[in-house]
């Protein structure tokens, strides 16, 4: 006795609907949003920049995410538990960011400033470069000084 081939699955499940479209864009950004933050905690120096980090690239991934299931539900009951469910991620997730910063720097914690980069003894190479030429203060003293002592 010959087993049954498995029954194959129905082309119209596999089609890209333009709903099925905007649901892959969704969480295609939700994903984006989501690496730009953690890249953020990894790369940034400070408390205070990586807090920027999590309070605005977390809480979009998270946004589309729940809009990407949202689009998915449609108009049904789960679909007002996912928009209170948004509004709850826009309230508290910039708020523990602001109470992580608040009690950040009312313990004392210094933001990084390139100075920082400076006292180290130069850069290892990853660090940022500066947007101004190298025109800022500090640069055009040091050449100035560079300038007299010949």
């Amino acid at each position: 006795m010959a087993l049954a081939a498995a029954p194959a699955m129905v082309p119209a499940q596999l089609a890209w609907t333009p709903t099925a479209i905007v649901v892959a864009a969704l969480v295609a950004a939700s994903a984006f949003f989501s690496f730009v933050a953690v890249v953020g905690f990894y790369r940034l120096p400070d408390v205070y920049a990586r807090a920027h980090a999590a309070s605005k690239s977390e809480t979009l991934g998270a946004l589309f995410g729940l809009a990407a299931a949202g689009v998915v539900v449609g108009t049904t009951g789960e679909l007002f538990k996912l928009v209170l469910l948004a509004l709850l991620v826009l309230v508290t997730g910039p708020t523990a960011a602001h109470a992580i910063v608040r009690s950040a720097y009312d313990a004392g914690t210094e933001p990084w400033t390139h100075d920082d980069e400076d006292e180290a003894g130069g850069t290892d190479g990853d660090a940022t470069v500066a947007t101004d030429g190298g025109q800022s203060a500090d640069h055009a003293s040091s050449v100035d000084d560079a300038e007299v002592s010949r």
